[in-house]
């Protein structure tokens, strides 16, 4: 009996913790937002599939130097021999007539062994090289698909921690409304107040409450796109553990020097560059002879009967071994024209690599503008929301004991809200300034460095 009880009471919690695990929310700091996208976002997962491209890609490469062997075999039935003409006079005949004779036999056969190899081919030697660089563009490709995925990840998340902040504001002003409203309610139950006053703050309520309900839907969907955004299931609850506190003002990105020039953008279109060199020096290599080593050993079996195919006579072999060499020397001005495209694709990249350095450095300036902008306005915002909620304080004060109307009171709380309000966003504009600092110099990838 005791069994069974204990039986029931650990099931009993079992299911509790399971129904409990249905509904938890997934704590999610910004370093794990950030791990999570790396690990699923499909763009990076494609770059890496690419990475694997390329190695089977260098490996197909490889295999052309590498020595080439085949083996072959053929059975053939001449159901017809053929017929060749032969002056008479060979076997005995008349000068000026021809004989037909038949050479060969009904059956033949074959078995052989193919070697080719490849000794000098400049063309493969650079084509190896330039699949070599191919790998390396892959690789900073997944980089530079790090790069730009957890720089989408942390915009959302900040977006969603301010949006949170707001919301966090607005209902703790709701509450000081609701309990202005019912001081003023009594009030005027016990005449001494106005009905116009509590309608006022009856609208106030409601304008508050349709706001905390906008914010609302506005977090689920800030949400819903960072959840997009990491490649996470959307039905998946999340809650955000980091804060936008109040020391953040303070700031060692702003020591950060500029370094857009190791953007991988840039060393994308490096690579390019390398690659589109190395296909011009391809084709000029097409203007060299190709040298290679073949071989082969072939056994062959000749009858008219198939039955003899066993018959040790009608076996021979012969072999081969031999240097093949090629001069090219005219290809219709082919080389000419791919070297020319090669040249003009290599000017292409090296205007865009140009104008995307340029504009990494003006990505740079924007965001130490907007970061020293947020942080001068700070001081301001900061004075301003103190005063703002030290008047809401005093006027509430002399709201109750009836000296304030109640105007006044809602016009005291709408500033220290919005003061509120405007001392929390530029808060958040100092931390997107930082990343996106951050990203303009390729450095925000090391925040999953970071313990």
């Amino acid at each position: 009996m005791k069994l069974i009880i204990k039986s029931s009471i650990v099931t009993v919690f079992s299911i509790m913790f399971f129904a409990n695990a249905g509904v938890a929310q997934m704590p999610l700091s910004l370093k794990d937002a950030m791990q999570y996208t790396v690990e699923n976002n499909a763009q990076v997962q494609k770059a890496e599939i690419d990475i694997k491209y390329g190695k089977s890609t260098l490996k197909e490469a490889v295999s052309a130097g590498l020595p080439q062997i085949s083996a072959s075999a053929t059975m053939v039935n001449n159901l017809a021999l053929r017929t060749s003409l032969i002056p008479a006079e060979f076997i005995g005949g008349q000068p000026g007539d021809f004989a037909q004779l038949q050479f060969g036999t009904n059956w033949n056969g074959n078995a052989g062994v193919q070697f080719d190899q490849m000794i000098f081919n400049k063309q493969w030697l650079l084509a190896l090289e330039g699949t070599k660089k191919l790998n390396d563009f892959y690789s900073i490709s997944l980089e530079k698909s790090k790069e730009e995925v957890i720089y989408e990840t942390a915009k959302l998340y900040y977006r969603i921690l301010l949006t949170q902040t707001q919301r966090g504001i607005l209902k703790a002003n709701l509450e000081k409304v609701n309990g202005l409203f019912v001081v003023t309610d009594r009030q005027y139950k016990e005449g001494f107040g106005k009905q116009i006053d509590v309608d006022r703050i009856r609208v106030q309520q409601s304008n508050l409450q349709t706001q905390l309900n906008n914010l609302n839907l506005q977090i689920e969907q800030l949400e819903q796109a960072l959840k997009f955004a990491m490649q996470m299931p959307l039905d998946t609850e999340i809650e955000l553990t980091d804060t936008i506190a109040l020391n953040e003002e303070e700031s060692n990105v702003s020591l950060l020097q500029p370094a857009y020039h190791t953007r991988q953008s840039l060393n994308l279109l490096q690579v390019q560059q390398d690659l589109y060199d190395l296909d011009f020096r391809r084709w000029r290599a097409g203007h060299f002879p190709t040298v290679s080593l073949f071989g082969n050993y072939t056994y062959e079996w000749q009858a008219n009967s198939l039955g003899e195919f066993t018959e040790g006579n009608r076996w021979t072999d012969f072999s081969q071994l031999g240097l093949h060499v090629n001069f090219p020397i005219f290809d219709g001005l082919l080389k000419k024209s791919r070297m020319e495209m090669a040249s003009y694709n290599k000017l292409k990249v090296a205007k865009d690599f140009d104008h995307t350095l340029l504009a990494f450095q003006l990505q740079h300036q924007n965001a130490v503008s907007t970061l020293e902008l947020n942080r001068n306005n700070l001081n301001a915002v900061t004075e301003t929301r103190t005063v703002a909620e030290d008047v809401f304080r005093i006027t509430e004060k002399r709201y109750t004991q009836g000296i304030a109307p109640i105007t006044e009171l809602l016009e005291a709380e709408s500033s220290m809200r919005e003061a509120q309000s405007n001392y929390i966003t530029t808060l958040a504009r100092i931390k997107l300034a930082e990343i996106e600092l951050m990203h303009a110099n390729g450095k925000l990838i090391q925040l999953l460095e970071e313990q």
